[in-house]
This record gives structure tokens, C-alpha cells and sequence, in this order.
């Protein structure tokens, strides 16, 4: 007796499903802006950041005819120049028509991201270039950010400070705050740093110091560079175009055109108002 199989009524068959619903890619966590200091647009491709110099003490007067002597003051700068980074997508019309996707969505997305990944990217590549270092032994620990944050105190830096750090040193400290008791009590004040990693880049605050993170710091011999810096001060941006996506249609290729683009620059205000943090990578 015959049966009718799947072989049978192959070409009345769906060769597969495809899921509409498609996971996004990976991308490195992008972190707050409000941490620079952002200079005023103007009529410019440059901006500068000025820095007094310290005048010194006052000194002592001998008596009531004495006559004060005059101090120079000093001032520096460091400048920002602003270049231009772009991204971009075309979706044809007819990938558009057959894909389960949206795939202008899609483009949308992956345009807005790469910029933003850009911005990320030139952030961390300044923070492991402060002069004054802090290197752990080892993994990072609580002991080893909180000299950090002493060395910053120690040159009388005006807080307040931040923490930018990899996933891997904010890993090592959650790790060490949730086994160490002396340092962590089950929903206490440290609770907040063993909450799952989320992609906004804020990993939690540790003894006042606001700690943000992305994959995106450096690793340079074998060590991976955060900093503990100074918001406001220690890093400057300077944002003559802000991140922008525009649509443009080309007939000729029967495709949308998405488009980002972005124009800034990034410095080193001030060296001593930053403490780079180093361990293990």
C-alpha cells in the first residue's frame, strides 16, 4: 500500500520559515556625552579650551609699608579640530519588496550605530593617554579605582569625577564587591553594580564615583586603559555638525540611499585632571 510522504509533495512545500523578526548585531555600549566639555559652535573648524595657570601663594608682608609686588599670570590651551565622519547604506527596491524585514528600518539603525560607534571609539582612545597612571597588580579592584580617585584629590582636582571603564575591569570589580562582605552588603549601597550589563554604557556608582563602560577602551601591552577623570574638564569636544541621517532616493540604481554623517573633534583639555587606570587586559 502506497503512502504520500513529504517527498512526494516536495514542490508544495516551504523549502524553510525565515523569523520576521531578526536579532539586531553587537555592537560596543555607548556612553553618556554629559561627562565632556563641549565647546560653543562658531564660525570655525577649531575651538580651543583655555586653562589658567596657578598665580601661586600670596606672601607675607613685612609691615604696613610694605609694597606687593605684582604676579604674572599664566594661561594654556589645548584645541579640538573638527573633522567629518560618515556612514552609509543603500537598500535596493527590490530587497526591499522580498526581504521579511523592514529593511529601511534596518538601515536606519545600522547608519545611526556605526556613528555613534565612531563617537565611541575617538572618546576611548583618549582616556588611556593621561600622564598620571594607576596600574593594578593584577584584575582590577575597588582598592585600585579608589587610588585613582585619591590621586586625583591629591592635585587638588575639582570633582566631580567619573569613572570610564571596560567591561572586563567593571566585571573585576563586581566581582570583588559581591565577595568581599566588607564592601558589599545584599541590597545595599554597592547593589546596584551586580545588576546585569545593559547597552546604555552606565554600569553603576561605586562610593559616589558614577562608572560608565564600553568594550571600546584600549588595550596597549597587555593592559587594558580606563581613567578616572575630572567631567568637564579633563576632555573637550567641539560639534560643528551634529550626528545627522537624511534619506536620498537614486532612480538610476532603483535603491534609497541612508546616509549619517558627523563633524567634530575631540582633545585633551587639561592632563592632570585625569587619572588613567590600568590592569590586566
Amino acid at each position: 500500500m502506497a503512502s504520500t510522504g513529504a517527498a512526494a509533495l516536495a514542490d508544495t512545500i516551504f523549502a524553510e520559515i525565515i523569523e520576521s523578526r531578526v536579532l539586531e548585531e553587537v555592537r560596543p555600549a555607548n556612553t553618556s556625552r554629559d561627562f565632556l566639555w563641549f565647546a560653543a559652535k562658531g564660525p570655525s573648524q577649531v575651538a580651543s579650551f583655555g586653562t589658567w595657570g596657578d598665580g601661586g601663594a600670596a606672601s607675607a608682608l613685612t609691615d604696613d609699608l610694605s609694597s606687593i609686588d605684582s604676579t604674572v599670570l599664566s594661561d594654556t590651551q589645548a584645541s579640538a579640530t573638527a573633522t567629518g565622519k560618515g556612514f552609509r547604506v543603500d537598500i535596493t527596491d527590490f530587497v526591499r519588496e522580498i526581504n521579511v524585514a523592514d529593511t529601511y528600518a534596518l538601515a536606519s539603525r545600522q547608519v545611526s550605530a556605526a556613528l555613534a560607534e565612531k563617537w565611541e571609539t575617538d572618546v576611548s582612545a583618549m582616556v588611556d593617554d593621561f600622564s598620571n597612571v594607576t596600574t593594578a597588580a593584577s584584575t582590577l579592584t575597588p582598592v585600585d579605582l579608589l587610588a585613582a580617585v585619591s590621586a586625583l584629590e591629591q592635585r587638588d582636582i575639582p570633582g566631580p569625577y567619573v569613572g570610564y571603564l571596560s567591561p572586563k575591569q567593571t566585571g573585576e570589580l563586581r566581582v570583588e564587591i559581591a565577595t568581599t562582605t566588607a564592601q558589599y552588603e545584599s541590597g545595599g549601597r554597592n547593589a546596584g553594580l551586580v545588576s546585569p550589563f545593559t547597552n546604555s554604557g552606565m554600569f553603576g556608582t561605586y562610593m559616589g564615583l558614577p562608572i560608565y563602560q564600553t568594550s571600546l577602551v584600549a588595550t596597549t601591552s597587555s593592559l587594558i586603559g580606563g581613567a578616572v577623570f575630572a567631567a568637564g574638564q579633563a576632555l573637550g569636544a567641539y560639534e560643528v555638525l551634529p550626528m545627522r541621517l537624511e534619506t536620498q532616493r537614486d532612480a538610476s540604481l532603483q535603491s534609497m540611499e541612508f546616509v549619517g554623517s558627523h563633524w567634530y573633534g575631540l582633545v585633551e583639555v587639561a592632563d592632570t585632571r585625569g587619572q588613567t587606570v590600568k590592569s590586566a587586559a
